[in-house]
């Protein structure tokens, strides 16, 4: 079924599993029957669907991947549902499912012989691929390109092909695609009759498939290098190879694959010149090809099957099997087919007498023979030049690279410079500060409240500075982010839809605006105005409770469960405001360093005339520096960590916990282990007029 997706001779078939591997990433677990019956009943069920719409990407996609299960079942099929396919992503404007679509419609176009076109749509594919910046993509164009290249003898452009693909695997460490394109290049190599730089690069495919734990690349790589094994008539290796192989693609059903090691397997026998266990092999292969469209690889097998006849002297199915290789071999252009195909009807002839016959044959065979070589010549050169020419590019990519470095560490010691400069400059500053502090030391002393007014300047500049930090660090930037998406939907550069998948992001970013606004608004009248305490008995179970409401949906997203222990009816004397940001800022933190799917809990015990509340999580713990800075006095700086969703905080919530607990005469403390979680307490007064 498959043309231009199928290297010709020994590496057929690998690459046919190839591109489904690339296309949909889809493993063998079942057989391709069942792939295709479920992927069919999804689509029957999408279609019943009331709100079906068949311009949606899920019914685009399903088109794709239904059309590529028929590749070696209906080539008919496999337009039809491509086709269509690339029609309704046109019409939606889906670049992934066009690509997608002209990757399934070079295969068909490949297939009925129009190699032109079906390079043209890959070339096409590749571009939009690159338009879009989707690297998988590239790569799903570029290898079967540099496959259907191959198949018509650009090998230099094959190569070229590879080479980009592999460059781009390489960099994105996209280690499936780059054990097959590896293996593409190995075939190359094969087929230049470098045994040696072939086998190494099947050696480094082995090692990825290793890495990859799958022990069906694995089988292909081992089958292909079965094949290489037995061109080096080393059929001790080759046995190993390929038993290993028919072993893995017997149980799982591959029957691509299978056929293929049943043909190496075959040429093994027919290389040891026992034609009877070769026809044996070759047989079952044929059998498998009943049922695939794969008229490439059954070009080759019909004249291994021609030639194994032709050595137990049935020259009849000999010429049989010749001649059907040579029809398919002709309607595909294969040349290296058509040439055997042409050298065993004249083998044929010549033993059954036909003498004209035989000599027409050996005509064909010498014109093709001087066609492939000629080739083979002009391939040879051309992979050295794009092989010198590629290194070349990587040459001067490395070398723009060393002068970009060396640019960056002209600036780096610029900056040490500036810095040193800096350094010396604040040291002179510090100085002179020194110098004057001791020369107003005595005025300092004779006027006590020009150095009280100093104090509280120095502590409104202080705040002053936090608060700038904070609305500069924590406000702006997802001030900004909600502005810019607003000016681009006001602008039409998004769309409604795309605006709504912005909109939980942008939700998140005001809740912790309107949290760091709350803390912020909170901390800022107790620094700058000195809140008051207000005091007054309330239920702290019910506080904890509104609060858990409150902060239920953030848990929710985490999928972290809260669950509230504390007593019924346990009056406190407090300020109720007070303690509700504490408790709220407390939880908040819980939440933000908890793990997902963790349980919070928060309990309360009576201890003396206070009541001691814990706010426990199983989140990441803080390490012994950390907790000695948490509510210190001497650390001026806030203290600011991310959650274990990358949730940003302020380190302002702690700082106003610590100042809040201590308003209603209580204490705050923490304690905790790395990666294993914190707890956090703190008292309030269970009555009037009882302090810490």
């Amino acid at each position: 079924m498959v043309a231009y997706f199928i290297i010709p001779n020994y590496i057929k078939r690998p690459f046919c599993l190839l591109i489904v591997f690339l296309f949909l990433n889809v493993t063998h677990t079942y057989t391709q029957n069942n792939k295709l019956d479920s992927l069919s009943t999804v689509l029957l069920q999408l279609q019943r669907n009331n709100n079906f719409d068949a311009s949606n990407h899920e019914h685009i996609n399903l088109l794709n991947a239904i059309g590529h299960e028929y590749y070696f079942k209906n080539i008919d099929s496999l337009y039809f549902y491509t086709k269509k396919a690339q029609e309704l992503s046109r019409k939606s404007n889906y670049e992934e499912g066009t690509i997608m679509a002209l990757i399934g419609l070079s295969h068909y176009e490949a297939y009925n012989g129009e190699n032109d076109k079906a390079i043209q749509s890959l070339e096409k594919a590749y571009n939009l691929a690159k338009k879009i910046e989707n690297q998988k993509l590239k790569i799903r164009a570029l290898n079967p390109l540099g496959i259907l290249h191959y198949d018509i003898g650009n090998h230099a452009e094959a190569l070229k092909a590879y080479l980009k693909a592999i460059e781009i695997a390489t960099d994105t460490n996209d280690l499936l695609n780059l054990s097959f394109i590896q293996e593409n290049v190995a075939h190359l190599y094969l087929s230049q009759k470098d045994y040696q730089q072939s086998l190494s690069l099947y050696k480094i495919v082995q090692d990825i498939n290793h890495q990859l734990g799958n022990d069906v690349y694995t089988a292909q790589s081992s089958s292909n290098i079965a094949d290489l094994y037995v061109k080096l008539k080393d059929f001790e290796n080759a046995k190993v190879y390929i038993d290993s192989s028919i072993v893995i693609f017997e149980e799982k059903e591959i029957n691509d694959w299978l056929a293929y090691s049943y043909m190496v397997k075959g040429d093994m026998y027919l290389r040891q010149n026992r034609p009877k266990l070769a026809l044996y092999w070759y047989d079952k292969a044929l059998t498998l090809h009943e049922d695939l469209n794969d008229d490439r690889s059954k070009a080759q097998l019909l004249n291994s099957l021609s030639e194994a006849y032709f050595k137990l002297f049935n020259y009849v199915q000999a010429e049989e099997n010749a001649i059907a290789s040579l029809e398919i071999g002709t309607r595909l252009s294969l040349l290296d087919d058509s040439k055997k195909s042409n050298q065993l009807l004249y083998e044929i002839n010549k033993k059954n007498n036909k003498a004209d016959i035989a000599l027409k044959y050996h005509e064909v065979f010498k014109l093709l023979s001087d066609s492939i070589s000629r080739k083979e010549n002009l391939n040879s050169l051309g992979i050295l030049k794009t092989k010198l020419e590629f290194e070349k590019q990587q040459k001067d990519a490395q070398l723009a690279n060393e002068k970009v470095k060396a640019r960056q560490n002209i600036y780096f010691y610029m900056a040490l410079i500036a810095l040193a400069i800096l350094a010396l400059i604040i040291f002179l500053l510090r100085k002179q500060s020194k110098a004057r502090k001791i020369f107003n030391k005595e005025l300092r002393l004779k006027t006590k409240a020009l150095e009280k007014r100093e104090e509280e300047l120095s502590g409104i500049n202080a705040t002053k500075d936090k608060l700038f930090s904070i609305i500069g660090h924590d406000l702006r930037g997802p001030i900004n982010a909600l502005a810019s998406v607003l000016n681009m939907l006001k602008d039409d550069e998004i769309s409604q839809e795309e605006f709504l998948e912005f909109t939980p992001k942008v939700k998140n970013d005001v809740d912790a605006i309107s949290f760091t606004l709350n803390n912020l608004l909170s901390w800022g009248r107790t620094q700058m105005t000195g809140s008051k305490t207000e005091a007054s008995s309330f239920d702290i179970h019910e506080l904890v409770t509104e609060n858990i409401k409150l902060l239920q949906e953030t848990a929710k997203n985490k999928n972290i469960s809260i669950t509230n222990t504390t007593p019924m009816k346990a009056f406190v004397w407090a300020d109720i405001n007070q303690i509700d940001v504490v408790i709220r800022n407390l939880l908040s933190n819980a939440i933000k360093f908890s793990h997902p799917k963790s349980t919070i809990t928060v309990n309360a015990t009576k201890e003396g005339d206070f009541l001691k509340v814990a706010i426990k999580d199983k989140g990441v713990g803080m390490s012994p520096e950390i907790l000695d800075q948490v509510f210190s006095s001497k650390n001026a700086t806030l203290v600011t960590t991310y959650g274990t969703s990358n949730e940003k905080g302020t380190g302002l919530g702690l700082s106003l916990c610590k100042e809040m607990v201590n308003n209603n005469g209580g204490e705050i403390f923490v304690t905790s282990k790395l990666n294993e979680g914190s707890i956090f307490y703190f008292t309030v007064p269970l009555r009037e007029n009882i302090t810490k």
